[in-house]
């Protein structure tokens, strides 16, 4: 039986009035590659901005205790890669992946929860979420619309890239044991796919590829323990 989706544990999250002194522009505050991890969500706020001339603009902040992240990678063409989740890989050597073997893959783009920290903390936005932050967690924004048709509960794993190298969430993912189970993207990705999906679709241009692609996923999620 399918599971009906229900907001009322978001909707029963009180809005929070915070006045600027100056002009909203998220936009200004997403410059560079940005991140990718994954965590447990801790808390959850939610924050109405006014704007000059438009209705206000409204957003949740997701207090997340991250355990993997690495910077997001692009091509020289601007198109995202998969990053470099380790030093190492698998490489598969025998009959119906019966054996494998390791090789180098180069310099990791592991960053420390340090490191995320000084990517992403803006002093704005800072000075409206730190006094909602748990310990050992960081605030990330996703605005109320782009939220809309995902259910949160305090205690969910979370899978997110962020935009740019700012707090604002470019997708969001559920995640159950590892396994993506339920993904809302911001921007032009579709409802359903996470991240790593897109990554392996672009790989995979023919059914031999696909193949391949399918075999090799799994070594690839076994990375993020490295």
């Amino acid at each position: 039986m399918s599971r009906l989706y229900d907001d009322q544990t978001l909707r029963n999250i009180p809005w929070i009035l915070e006045p600027l002194p100056g002009r909203w522009e998220p936009e200004t505050l997403q410059g560079g590659c940005g991140a990718v991890l994954e965590g447990k969500l801790r808390a959850m706020s939610r924050h109405q901005i006014p704007v000059r001339g438009r209705q206000p603009e409204r957003y949740f902040i997701l207090y997340v205790q991250p355990t993997r992240i690495h910077k997001r990678k692009f091509d020289a063409a601007g198109v995202e890669i998969e990053p470099n989740f380790s030093e190492t890989k698998k490489v598969n050597t025998g009959y119906l992946m019966s054996s494998f073997k390791v090789e180098a893959k180069g310099q990791t783009d592991k960053i420390s929860v340090e490191e995320l920290k000084s990517l992403i903390n803006k002093p704005e936005l800072v000075r409206i979420s730190e006094k909602h932050t748990p310990d050992q967690s960081l605030a990330f924004w996703i605005s109320e619309k782009e939220l809309e048709n995902i259910e949160l509960e305090v205690g969910d794993g979370l899978r997110l890239k962020t935009k740019g190298d700012s707090p604002f969430i470019y997708s969001l993912a559920k995640m159950d044991a590892g396994t993506v189970t339920k993904c809302n993207f911001a921007g032009s990705e579709r409802t359903g796919t996470s991240w790593t999906d897109n990554i392996f679709a672009a790989k995979c241009k023919n059914e031999q590829e696909a193949k391949a692609c399918s075999q090799g996923e799994a070594a690839d999620e076994d990375e993020w323990d490295d």
